[in-house]
C-alpha cells in the first residue's frame, strides 16, 4: 500500500501545483510582462509567491492578489519608500485570522486603485487592474472546485467576499412586556419592591439604557434581559436596529438569525434596519411546597443565540464584522413575602405532659405577592402553624417525658411555654440588572426586614426530690429570649449573598437555674446544692441554603438540651455529710425542623 503523504508534504505538493497555474493565468493577463522577462518570467512569479508566503499570506487568493500587484508595482514593492502605504497593509499578516488577512489584501487593492487614478500617464489604469483582479479570483475559485487533491488542499475554501460589506453600528433595546410588535400601545412600567419610609412600596424600575455596538464598543459575550415566564403575562420584546457601513447586496446582508428554545427566526437585508422579537424566560423548577416557602429561589436562564452576519469587509479601516452573541433571558418576576406571628407573653404558662398539644394556635398571617398579584399563602402558613408549632409541641412532650422518668423524683411536673419565630418578617427578591444593563449577567436582588423573637422560653421543671431520708422541693427553670433583628439590602452583584444571609440566623444558649428548698424529715437530714448546674437550652433559627433539591434559602430551627446533673451534699446528723452526683436529664435533641 502506498504510504500517504504527511500534511506538510501534501501542502508542498499543492503549492507546486498552484504556482504554474498562477503563472500561466497572469501571463495571459499581462502578456507584455511575460515578453519583457522572457525566460526569467517563471522565476519572477516563483519569487513573488515566496515573498507572499514570507509575509505570512496563507490563502491562495491572497497570494495571487499580491503577485498580481507585483506586476503593477514591481517585485517586493512594499519595501520601497514610495510604497510605504503598502507595508502597512502587509505587516504582521501571519498573526491575523483568515478574514483579516483577506481584508488587508482587499484594502491593498483599493489603495492601489486610488493611487493609479491619481497618476498621470500610468502604464496600467485602475479599470484594467480591477478587471484583472476579478478574473484572477474567478480562476482561483474555479481551480478550488476541481477534484484534484493537491490543489484543492490549498485553494478549496468558500468564495471570499469581493465587495465592501460591513456594519457601522448596532443597537439592542428591551421593549417592556406588553408592547406589541409595532409598538402601538403603551406598556405597563415594571416595578420592584422596596422598603422605603418605613413601609413596603412598589416603585418603577429604572429604564435600561440601550446597548450600542460599534468599532469602539464590541458585542459582549453574554447579553442579559429580564423577561416574563411563559404563562405569566405577555413576553417582552428585544429590539435590534442595524446601520450598515456598506452592503454587498441589500436583499442579503445584513442577515440576522435568532435561535430560541422553540424556533429559529431569520431576517435579511433591509428588514434588519429595525425589528424586534419576543423573549420569554424559562419556568423555574421550584421544589418548594408553595409560594414563599423558599426565599430568593434562583432559576436558570433561557438562552437565545444571536447571529448578525455580514461579509466583514471594508475598503478602508478595520471592519466590525459579523456579530455572534448569547442572550440570557432571566425571570422578571419580583416576589414579596410577609410573615406575622403573635408573640408569646412570659406569663403564658401551661401544664405540659408527655401527650402535650399546644392549647393556643399561633394563627400565622402570611401574604405572598408576585409583581403585585396575591399568591396562595396557605402552604406557607401550614408550614409554620402545623409544621414549626407542632414540632415545638413535640419538643415539650419529650422534655415532659424525660422529666417524668427520673427515678428520684416524686410528683414531677413541667410548666411553661416555648415559642419559635414569633414577630414579623418580610422579604422581597428577584433578578436584577445592574449599571452595565444588558451587557452583564443578572443578579439576585434582595431586601428584608426582620423583627423576630427567634426563641422565647419559660420552662419550669418541678418535683419532690428524695435521697435517703433527705427531702427537698426541686425546681429547674429556663427562661429567656433570643432576638433576630436585621435589615438587609443587596443592591449590587458584588455583595456576596451568603454573607448577607448570615445576618438572618440567631443562635442562643439559655442556662438553667436551680432552686432547692428543704422539706421536713424525721431524721433532720438536709440536701444542699454544691454548685449550680451548667446545663442550658441550646438552639438556632434562621435561613440557610436549601438543604433539599434546588436553590433558595429555607427557614430552619434546631433545639437541644444539654445534660443536666446536680452535685448535692446530704447533711445527716447521724451519718454525717455525703456528697453525690445526681443525673437528672440526659442530653436531648428536641427539634430539627426546616420548611419543606
Amino acid at each position: 500500500m502506498q504510504a500517504q503523504l504527511s500534511s506538510e508534504a501534501q501542502g508542498t505538493v499543492a503549492w507546486h501545483d498552484f504556482v504554474p497555474r498562477l503563472a500561466a493565468h497572469l501571463a495571459a493577463q499581462w502578456p507584455a510582462m511575460e515578453a519583457l522577462l522572457a525566460e526569467r518570467y517563471h522565476t519572477f512569479v516563483q519569487l513573488a509567491v515566496e515573498q507572499a508566503r514570507k509575509l505570512g499570506l496563507r490563502q491562495p487568493a491572497s497570494v495571487g492578489r499580491y503577485v498580481n500587484l507585483c506586476f503593477v508595482w514591481g517585485p517586493s514593492f512594499q519595501e520601497r519608500p514610495e510604497y510605504a502605504w503598502a507595508a502597512q497593509h502587509l505587516s504582521d499578516a501571519s498573526e491575523r485570522p483568515a478574514l483579516a488577512e483577506w481584508a488587508s489584501l482587499h484594502q491593498l487593492l483599493q489603495r492601489s486603485l486610488t493611487e493609479l487614478r491619481g497618476m498621470a500617464g500610468a502604464k496600467v489604469d485602475a479599470a484594467s487592474l480591477r478587471a484583472a483582479d476579478a478574473r484572477l479570483l474567478d480562476a482561483i475559485e474555479a481551480w478550488a472546485a476541481e477534484p484534484r487533491a493537491g490543489l484543492a488542499r490549498v485553494a478549496a475554501a468558500p468564495p471570499l467576499p469581493r465587495v465592501a460589506c460591513d456594519l457601522e453600528a448596532v443597537e439592542l433595546r428591551v421593549l417592556p412586556a406588553g408592547v406589541a410588535e409595532g409598538g402601538e400601545r403603551p406598556a405597563p412600567v415594571a416595578q420592584d419592591y422596596h422598603w422605603q419610609a418605613g413601609g413596603w412600596q412598589r416603585l418603577p424600575r429604572l429604564e435600561l439604557a440601550p446597548l450600542r455596538i460599534d468599532s469602539q464598543h464590541p458585542l459582549p459575550a453574554l447579553i442579559s434581559v429580564l423577561a416574563p415566564v411563559a404563562g405569566q403575562g405577555e413576553p417582552c420584546r428585544l429590539q435590534l436596529r442595524a446601520r450598515s457601513h456598506a452592503s454587498c447586496n441589500g436583499d442579503h446582508h445584513p442577515a440576522l438569525i435568532v435561535t430560541g428554545p422553540q424556533d429559529r427566526q431569520r431576517w435579511q437585508g433591509h428588514e434588519t434596519r429595525a425589528l424586534n422579537w419576543p423573549m420569554v424566560a424559562r419556568a423555574p423548577s421550584s421544589q418548594a411546597s408553595g409560594p414563599g416557602c423558599l426565599v430568593a429561589e434562583e432559576s436558570s436562564p433561557e438562552y437565545y443565540k444571536l447571529e448578525l452576519q455580514v461579509c466583514g469587509l471594508r475598503d478602508q479601516g478595520e471592519a466590525l464584522g459579523s456579530l455572534h452573541g448569547l442572550i440570557q433571558a432571566w425571570p422578571a418576576a419580583q416576589w414579596w413575602v410577609e410573615i406575622q406571628r403573635p408573640r408569646l407573653a412570659m406569663d403564658q404558662r401551661e401544664l405540659i405532659t408527655h401527650s402535650h398539644q399546644a392549647q393556643r394556635q399561633s394563627l400565622s398571617r402570611c401574604r405572598v405577592e408576585r409583581d403585585g398579584e396575591a399568591q396562595d399563602a396557605q402552604a406557607l402558613q401550614a408550614q409554620l402553624d402545623q409544621g414549626l408549632d407542632a414540632a415545638c409541641a413535640q419538643a415539650l412532650c419529650r422534655l415532659a417525658e424525660a422529666w417524668a422518668q427520673v427515678p428520684a423524683l416524686q410528683q414531677p411536673k413541667l410548666e411553661g411555654s416555648l415559642g419559635l419565630l414569633r414577630g414579623s418578617a418580610a422579604f422581597s427578591w428577584g433578578w436584577r440588572l445592574g449599571a452595565e444593563g444588558l451587557a452583564a449577567s443578572a443578579w439576585m436582588g434582595l431586601q428584608a426586614q426582620l423583627q423576630l423573637e427567634a426563641c422565647l422560653a419559660d420552662l419550669e421543671f418541678s418535683a419532690e426530690l428524695q435521697l435517703g431520708d433527705a427531702r427537698s422541693r426541686l425546681s429547674l427553670r429556663c427562661a429567656g429570649r433570643a432576638e433576630l433583628r436585621a435589615q438587609l439590602n443587596r443592591s449590587h452583584a458584588g455583595e456576596p449573598l451568603p454573607a448577607l444571609m448570615a445576618q438572618t440566623v440567631s443562635r442562643w444558649r439559655l442556662p438553667l437555674s436551680l432552686s432547692l428548698d428543704p422539706l421536713a424529715s424525721e431524721t433532720g437530714a438536709l440536701l444542699q446544692p454544691v454548685s449550680a448546674p451548667q446545663a442550658a437550652l441550646l438552639g438556632e433559627l434562621g435561613l440557610r441554603p436549601n438543604s433539599k433539591v434546588g436553590s433558595g434559602w429555607e427557614w430552619y430551627a434546631k433545639l437541644q438540651l444539654e445534660a443536666v446533673s446536680l452535685e448535692l451534699l446530704t447533711q445527716d446528723p447521724l451519718m454525717g455529710p455525703c456528697q453525690q452526683t445526681l443525673q437528672l436529664l440526659p442530653a436531648l435533641p428536641l427539634l430539627d425542623w426546616s420548611m419543606a
